[in-house]
């Protein structure tokens, strides 16, 4: 988050026409795992496979984007992994000629030394590694893969990739916290200190997403202290983010603090949602999303009928106007979205008392 974001979502509160800073395109409904806690790979979400947007009509997705002023491409999303998207590197090469901001959310289980070149030369930006453990066997517990084939190297494999070639690509680690990996967040962080491309370790509260397992994996009362007492431990660690959204004040740790934790009331009652102002989410089969998390389709706004500078416009979009003021969905929010909201709101607010 940072002030062009804060500086769009101000003028876009007030010109329905400036465009989103970011596009979140969930390129598929396909993934290749079985994360415990995620619905993800569950059949209910794989049945718009032969619906999805072609590589060409990505293609002109991105040349609007790009015209249209947006900044960045998110390729990843809640359902599907990326990798499993039939030509996804044409996607990522394409993204790139068009020098737009690229980043990707992945688990991480195509990774290999080839791809870490592939991306470092077409200059990517950020690899968003959904990674819940230093070691293989509670990363494959967590999130087994649906053939039981292990992966673990892949992701090692990449890591040194770009290692060896002092490649400038930015690798965030998204950590879920929970009952089996809570206590290996020290050992995460010296893991991320070997890998100078690893820029943050982001530690994420569970998302309930009605699954059975959510109750058994959940953080309970003790746990929950024993977790805060782990990241009191390592305030002296600057890989760590979103540490206050688990009740812990890290953001003095370095004498700047974080800039995504720095001036945040973690026990400030918001529930307003800025995110539809500047990320435009896009289901695998063009259907726009009311935002990342809670992917509820707008019935009757689909990119492949509409190009993407009339679609923002489109009134059915103005359900945003509402969320600015009440969003029922906040608390369930995850952990990133919600952080950027609270930033934004207090800065909103500071300008008007201001």
């Amino acid at each position: 988050m940072d002030n062009q974001t804060i500086e769009r979502v101000r003028k876009g509160l007030k010109d329905p026409g400036i465009g989103p800073e970011t596009i979140a395109l969930m390129v598929t409904g396909v993934c290749n795992l079985n994360c415990l806690y995620c619905r993800g790979s569950r059949p209910q979400n794989n049945n718009l496979v032969g619906e999805e947007l072609t590589t060409e009509e990505l293609f002109v997705l991105l040349e609007d984007a790009c015209a249209f002023g947006v900044k960045e491409i998110n390729l990843g999303g809640m359902n599907g992994e990326p990798f499993c998207k039939k030509g996804i590197m044409k996607v990522v090469h394409k993204i790139k000629q068009l020098r737009l901001f690229g980043s990707m959310t992945t688990n991480g289980s195509f990774l290999n030394a080839q791809l870490a070149k592939e991306f470092d030369d077409c200059g990517w930006d950020i690899m968003l590694l959904s990674l819940d453990a230093p070691q293989a066997h509670v990363q494959h517990i967590l999130r087994p893969a649906s053939g039981g084939s292990q992966y673990f190297d892949n992701i090692i494999s990449f890591l040194d990739a770009l290692q060896s070639r002092d490649s400038k690509l930015r690798v965030l680690i998204n950590m879920v916290i929970t009952r089996l990996n809570y206590k290996l967040l020290a050992q995460m962080v010296e893991f991320a200190k070997h890998y100078k491309n690893i820029e943050s370790i982001n530690i994420l509260k569970l998302i309930n997403m009605g699954l059975p397992t959510y109750d058994e994996l959940n953080l309970g009362g003790n746990e929950l202290k024993e977790f805060q007492s782990i990241l009191l431990s390592l305030k002296e660690s600057k890989k760590i983010n979103y540490a206050r959204n688990w009740g812990v004040d890290l953001s003095n740790r370095d004498g700047q603090g974080n800039p995504l934790d720095a001036g945040i009331d973690s026990q400030a009652k918001i529930n307003k949602c800025f995110t539809s102002y500047y990320i435009l989410s896009i289901d695998a089969n063009g259907d726009i999303l009311q935002c990342p998390q809670h992917q509820n389709s707008i019935q009757g706004l689909n990119i492949k009928k509409t190009p993407l500078s009339k679609l923002w416009k489109n009134e059915l979009l103005q359900f945003r106007n509402n969320l600015v003021n009440y969003a029922p969905c906040f608390e369930g929010c995850c952990t990133i979205l919600k952080e950027q909201n609270k930033l934004i709101y207090e800065l909103l607010g500071q300008e008007k008392s201001g």
